[in-house]
């Protein structure tokens, strides 16, 4: 063995090995976050590994209010963290009809609190930047936690990102306009409006955000609105857009053209469009 193989193996005996751990673009690790209800409900923490984090994005899934939490909402939250160089914590809220509102409304807004007292358990980045993101039946959650902030007074998030959301529950299914391809039917949409607000009467914007009167949204958060052109839900996503603009909130509303309902978790249509979009409105928080 020459003298140069020989310092060789000896540098290599020298050296730690990277672990599986360290390779991962982010750590994860999940907790029971305890509810006012006894209950407690899933939180799937995504922080990334390489860099600081930037700041916290709060992610409620998309699910009809029903449907439970999956590994499409899990790939969702990994990629827009390892995007933005954010901690994402997906939560797991409770689902109807099992529990009906306002059970996930109540729960999503505790832990927006929760966050917000303390941030630093989560997260060290200065400044406490805050973001929220809700696909469909979360963007109306997203929508409820903050108005229920204006309301009481308290601090709203840096950032809204509403993504094809369920923001009328109100109007009858049948009434609605069905585009081309549309995957919600409208015999779906009364189930999951049954499930959900099952005995509360009409006309609580809190089940059902675009009866919020614009007064009662001055001071919402910056907000992105995100919809869908064959998506059923798409006018009242921008109509409370507008409602937004009227009480003088920066809102962006676009709709993506080729795309049904769920595009930008399910990886269909303009969903890669939709995700830098997203991705860039974050970044350009100062």
């Amino acid at each position: 063995m020459n003298e140069a193989t020989l310092e060789r193996q000896n540098h290599d005996k020298r050296q730690k090995t990277i672990t599986a751990e360290q390779w991962a673009a982010e750590r994860t690790r999940t907790e029971n976050f305890p509810l006012s209800s006894g209950e407690t409900a899933k939180l799937y923490i995504h922080e990334p590994n390489y860099v600081p984090s930037k700041g916290i994005i709060i992610d409620f899934h998309g699910s009809g209010f029903v449907h439970l939490h999956n590994d499409h909402d899990s790939y969702f939250c990994k990629r827009i963290g390892i995007a933005t160089q954010y901690t994402v914590l997906d939560f797991d809220y409770p689902l109807a009809p099992e529990h009906p509102f306002p059970a996930a409304l109540d729960a999503c807004d505790e832990l927006v609190q929760a966050v917000q007292a303390h941030y630093s358990d989560y997260c060290a980045a200065i400044p406490q930047k805050l973001i929220l993101i809700g696909h469909s039946a979360g963007g109306n959650l997203v929508a409820g936690t903050q108005m229920r902030a204006l309301k009481a007074g308290r601090p709203v998030a840096d950032l809204a990102v509403l993504d094809y959301p369920a923001l009328d529950l109100d109007t009858d299914p049948d009434d609605l306009t069905y585009p081309t391809g549309a995957v919600i039917s409208a015999e779906q949409a009364k189930r999951f409006n049954r499930f959900y607000r099952a005995n509360t009467p009409l006309g609580n914007p809190e089940v059902s955000p675009v009866l919020a009167s614009v007064p009662s949204l001055v001071g919402f958060p910056q907000t992105v609105i995100h919809t869908a052109d064959h998506d059923t839900l798409a006018p009242e996503g921008e109509t409370f857009g507008h409602h937004l603009a009227l009480a003088h909130t920066p809102v962006t509303t676009k709709r993506y053209a080729n795309s049904l309902h769920g595009f930008t978790v399910s990886l269909t249509g303009a969903y890669q469009e939709s995700f830098n979009d997203m991705v860039q409105q974050i970044q350009r928080l100062v």
